[in-house]
């Protein structure tokens, strides 16, 4: 092979590579322009969100200062309406408190109980009564006890309530206090409602200080106590036989 073939051949091969490189190169070339492209989409979508984000955060604090002059004011609307509503209680609790002692005074409360008279006997030990006799005749407000008192002495009120053959106590009084003997009325501090049927049971924490005669009313008694909330069996009272009728009983308002 001589000396010109072999550079012809040289030549002819730097030719074809150079051909096949250029297009590589291009295609390099074009790839870059590409992903250029999408960075600079990307960092346009970027300042976007950025400035999507300083929006919502302003829109955030916008609403907060605005939830916090609503919660200012509604406190004070809250502080406003309890100021008024207790006033209103108060003007109303009066009323009732007027009215209630006018119709005392004036003698126009419904009265449940034994007549209030000087019985021939007292208990020697402290009783719970319980007032079979004259239950309650009709739905209503009791507000307070009326008595016959031998001597002055403290009680509790309970409000029962029959279920099947026993009696729930559904209510009960603080202790009250009679301060002189003879007839006399003690107001509870609130007025209680009762039910139809609902029976009245009175503890004296003395022994007689009210009185009672026999054969005339369906007073029962036990000498033990039942708290709020309690049962008594029906069965569990005592002087059923007795028929003891006490100046006791209670005043207020049925329906």
């Amino acid at each position: 092979m001589t000396k010109k073939m072999i550079a012809g051949m040289l030549v002819a091969t730097a030719l074809v590579t150079g051909c096949q490189t250029q297009p590589n190169v291009q295609k390099m070339q074009d790839e870059n322009e590409q992903l250029q492209s999408e960075l600079d989409q990307a960092r346009s979508k970027i300042v976007s969100l950025q400035n999507q984000e300083l929006t919502l955060q302003t829109q955030i604090n916008d609403l907060k200062r605005v939830m916090s002059v609503l919660d200012t004011e509604k406190t004070v609307r809250v502080q406003e309406s309890s100021e008024l509503r207790g006033q209103v209680r108060r003007f109303v609790q009066k009323e009732i408190d007027e009215l209630k002692d006018f119709m005392v005074q004036s003698d126009l409360l419904d009265y449940i109980g034994g007549e209030l008279v000087q019985r021939s006997q007292v208990d020697s030990q402290s009783l719970l009564l319980v007032d079979i006799e004259n239950p309650m005749p009709a739905n209503g407000t009791i507000t307070g006890v009326s008595a016959h008192f031998v001597k002055p002495g403290t009680f509790t009120v309970q409000v029962m309530r029959p279920v099947q053959d026993q009696m729930l106590v559904i209510w009960q009084s603080e202790v009250l206090r009679a301060t002189d003997a003879g007839v006399a009325r003690v107001n509870f501090p609130v007025s209680v409602g009762v039910e139809q049927g609902d029976y009245i049971g009175y503890y004296f924490q003395e022994a007689g200080i009210v009185s009672f005669d026999e054969g005339t009313g369906n007073t029962r008694y036990i000498d033990d106590t039942v708290s709020l909330g309690e049962s008594l069996k029906m069965r569990a009272l005592k002087g059923e036989r007795d028929k003891r009728a006490y100046s006791v009983g209670v005043y207020g308002l049925m329906n």
